[in-house]
C-alpha cells in the first residue's frame, strides 16, 4: 500500500531514519539499531527495513505492541480434507 491511497502501513524511509538517527540511506545501520533495540521488521528487496506503523505508534506511546507474525497463524487444514 502505497501513501498516495491512504495512511501507509510502514514508517517513512525518513521517519526510520529519524527514529534511528542516521542517515536515510544508511539501510545497514537501521537494521543494526532495529536488532539491537529488538524491534520486529522486514527487509524490502532494496534492503530497506520496513517497520509497521502501528507497532511504532505503540512503542512511542509505552503501550505494549502487539505483534503479528507471519509464522504465528497455522493454516486450517480443515477445509481441504474431502468430506
Amino acid at each position: 500500500m502505497n501513501g498516495e491511497s491512504g495512511v501507509n502501513l510502514f514508517l517513512s524511509r525518513d521517519e526510520l531514519a529519524a527514529l534511528v538517527d542516521c542517515q536515510p540511506t544508511s539501510r545497514a545501520c537501521m537494521r543494526r539499531w532495529l536488532k539491537k533495540n529488538g524491534w520486529p521488521f522486514e527487509t524490502d528487496r532494496n534492503g530497506l527495513p520496513k517497520v509497521r506503523r502501528d507497532y511504532y505508534d505503540a512503542r512511542m506511546l509505552g503501550t505494549t505492541p502487539t505483534i503479528v507474525s507471519k509464522l504465528a497463524v497455522e493454516p486450517n487444514r480443515a477445509i481441504f480434507q474431502a468430506t
